[in-house]
């Protein structure tokens, strides 16, 4: 919407150059054609052809600029609001974590991408594997479950060190009153006070949630066997045995999408609680992925 805007803007800004410029161009034809201002000085006040055409086309010429210029004001006041409800936009977006961009890799819509394709496409090839190897469902789920939880409970570990680095930098960052000899020093200092504790409120949110979607997107460009070994597996997840890679490929793999869903705002898991496997013990991933209160 707004390129288009801009460019229509655009479009009606070079109309209306090239009008003025024909408008200029009339003119100094009128100031360089002594022979024709003559015969215009010289007509009858019963009327001129020459004097009431040349006339007739300077009014509409002049109609046309301003009715150019009339319409170049209103679009340019039409994309000074787009842009400003694209600020705001943005701005309310960032303060509630609602960003939702088609360019955002780690977005709600491309978690639910991710976690869809490792259900339907990855999954039955790891299950036929898996199979091959004689290790059984239960095996499998166990370590899926306890993956996903690991991974959360280490991202809801992080949010808190980021939550009390905010806290300790807005203690920090007040202001010190100063003593003020005169009546209204108690009025001032409380002013300041005020400030000081105002500013940091104003702006620590915004600057936490954006900071959470900066760790998100860092593990998004993360190895995900790196990622494994170092969270996962040095905070108390047991590495798969010799001989099952396919167990360990399985963990790495929910371990990094559990971080990623886990930073989402709201933060979201599997929908274990709703999810019934029927008849197949190998049924192991639920259908949807729901917002968690980790």
């Amino acid at each position: 919407m707004k390129t288009s805007h801009e460019k229509e803007l655009e479009e009606m800004r070079t109309n209306f150059r090239k009008k003025e410029e024909e408008l200029e161009s009339l003119n100094r034809r009128l100031q360089e054609a002594p022979a024709l201002r003559s015969s215009l000085q010289h007509c009858k006040p019963q009327g001129c052809e020459h004097k009431q055409s040349l006339t007739q086309l300077e009014i509409f010429y002049k109609k046309t600029i301003n009715e150019a210029r009339s319409a170049a004001a209103q679009k340019e006041k039409e994309l000074k609001s787009l842009k400003d409800r694209l600020a705001a936009q943005v701005a309310i977006s960032l303060k509630t974590g609602n960003t939702e961009s088609m360019n955002n890799p780690v977005s709600k819509t491309r978690l639910t991408e991710m976690y869809d394709n490792l259900k339907l496409l990855q999954w039955p090839n790891i299950k036929d594997r898996l199979k091959s190897r004689k290790i059984g469902p239960k095996e499998a789920k166990d370590l899926i479950q306890r993956t996903f939880g690991d991974a959360a409970e280490e991202m809801k570990r992080r949010k808190q060190q980021i939550e009390e680095m905010f806290q300790e930098t807005r203690s920090s960052s007040g202001l010190t009153p100063q003593k003020v000899p005169d009546s209204r020093a108690d009025s001032l200092n409380s002013w300041r006070r005020c400030v000081s504790s105002m500013v940091p409120v104003l702006q620590v949110k915004e600057y936490r949630q954006l900071t959470v979607q900066n760790l998100q997107m860092a593990l998004f460009h993360t190895s995900k066997e790196d990622l494994f070994k170092t969270g996962f597996l040095e905070h108390g997840g047991q590495s798969p045995g010799e001989g099952k890679e396919d167990l360990r490929l399985l963990a790495s793999e929910c371990y990094w999408l559990g971080c990623l869903m886990a930073l989402n705002n709201p933060p979201l898991q599997p929908d274990w609680k709703n999810h019934f496997p029927g008849f197949d013990s190998w049924d192991i991933f639920p259908r949807d992925i729901q917002p968690s209160d980790l």
